[in-house]
């Protein structure tokens, strides 16, 4: 699919089943030959239309499990990420036998401890916990976590939440810090509601929903157009 799919394609829910649109900002175009060109008399403006590429490996749709409501780290903070077509992985070649990711100086940024997804190999997908960030090289998981894989797929290896079973005021809900705020103000409208404060619940709601608003509109770039005021001439 395109480059940038969180701009460029939007879904909608409608029961069991997703409608995907494509979102594109200009006229209504389509391909002929190899070219792509504008159809005469179209709609000219921000669009959805029915996707105009095929998704020739099926569609995947990641997110956080609702199982997971407490996390260790927001996240904005989980950066690590690696993907290339040179990682391998290794059945008990770690240190105390563990099972390793490697990969040529690209896995300094993750760290003992953290939880990463690997998606794109051959055998070895899924969600797992770095026993040893040993270096930049090889992070150690537990042992008869993976298959051994040589280099050849093109694979991805990132950072996701690790659950808290035992939360405290150190962790996060699992959403990003304006969301998590949030809903501190949404929790905050019910309890004023329970004292019977109406107008300090209305408060709270209005704060809640104008930190949903900004969380929206933090995930869209916006231009604005403006006219440029006449120069007289003499």
């Amino acid at each position: 699919m395109s480059y940038d799919t969180n701009r460029n394609w939007v879904y909608q829910l409608a029961g069991r089943y997703i409608h995907l649109w494509q979102y594109i900002q200009g006229a209504a175009t389509t391909t002929l030959g190899d070219y792509k060109i504008r159809l005469p008399g179209e709609y000219y403006g921000n669009q959805l239309i029915y996707p105009d590429e095929d998704i020739t490996s099926g569609l995947r749709v990641e997110y956080t499990a609702l199982i997971e409501p407490f996390v260790d780290e927001a996240w904005e903070s989980l950066t690590a990420r690696a993907s290339s077509s040179t990682i391998s992985f290794g059945d008990g070649d770690g240190g105390s036998s563990r099972d390793t990711i490697n990969y040529t100086s690209g896995l300094g940024d993750f760290a003992t401890g953290d939880k990463v997804r690997i998606i794109g190999s051959a055998s070895n997908d899924g969600d797992y916990v770095i026993a040893n960030a040993a270096s930049s090289s090889i992070l150690e998981v537990a042992s008869g976590s993976f298959t051994t894989e040589a280099v050849g797929e093109s694979i991805t290896v990132y950072q996701i939440p690790d659950e808290d079973t035992t939360p405290d005021e150190t962790n996060h809900v699992n959403l990003n810090r304006m969301l998590s705020l949030a809903v501190v103000d949404y929790l905050k409208a019910q309890l004023a509601e329970a004292a019977g404060s109406v107008e300090l619940k209305e408060y709270f709601m209005k704060e809640f929903w104008g930190k949903v608003g900004d969380n929206e509109s933090n995930k869209r770039k916006i231009s604005m157009v403006f006219p440029i005021s006449p120069f007289g001439v003499r």
